[in-house]
């Protein structure tokens, strides 16, 4: 359950930072459903309007999160050198950037369309389903400093009526989030 709990409230910190510029839909919502197939299965679900969830996540206090903005561990790559690579990638139309396959197992980061697409199978199983607009990546990557702009993220999301933006099947857990 804790893998879940955490799970949610990474999806919750994202969604927590949309501003009021957010709520001027008032239609869209942000939800999370999360399901854990264990011993004592469980299952977590959040539904609210974008426009109560920066209301309803203010509480969380973050060191990582600032007025919309989350400061990336960057001990790999920096959030410059993500912007640079994504300037060229978006720069070379659709294509399939990274394709691994071992025994059982597939991964597929791709662009396509107006999408970047992450898909993990797994025996032939759909394992993750990661569709996200170009547009959020874009306002993700916006700006010059060292941290992603999720309230800007969001807003591009709610703009394109994302719709669904990630499934994650497991053996034990499944979590989905989308934008309605």
């Amino acid at each position: 359950m804790k893998k879940a709990l955490n799970l949610l409230a990474l999806a919750l910190l994202v969604a927590s930072l949309s501003s009021p510029l957010v709520a001027q839909k008032k239609d869209s919502w942000f939800h999370v459903e999360v399901k854990e197939n264990k011993t004592e299965p469980k299952y977590v679900k959040v539904n609210l309007p974008l426009s109560m969830v920066d209301v309803a996540l203010n509480v969380i206090q973050d060191k990582k999160l600032n007025k919309g903005k989350f400061k990336l561990p960057t001990d790999d790559v920096s959030i410059a050198d993500m912007r640079k690579i994504w300037s060229e990638l978006k720069k070379t139309g659709n294509a399939e950037f990274v394709t691994v396959q071992q025994k059982n197992e597939t991964v597929r980061v791709a662009k396509d369309g107006n999408y970047v697409v992450v898909k993990i199978t797994e025996n032939k199983k759909q394992k993750v389903d990661l569709r996200v607009p170009v547009s959020v990546v874009d306002a993700l990557l916006a700006g010059s400093g060292d941290e992603l702009d999720i309230k800007g993220a969001l807003l591009a999301m709610q703009k394109q009526n994302a719709g669904e933006i990630l499934t994650v099947n497991d053996n034990e857990t499944q979590v989905r989030v989308w934008i309605d």
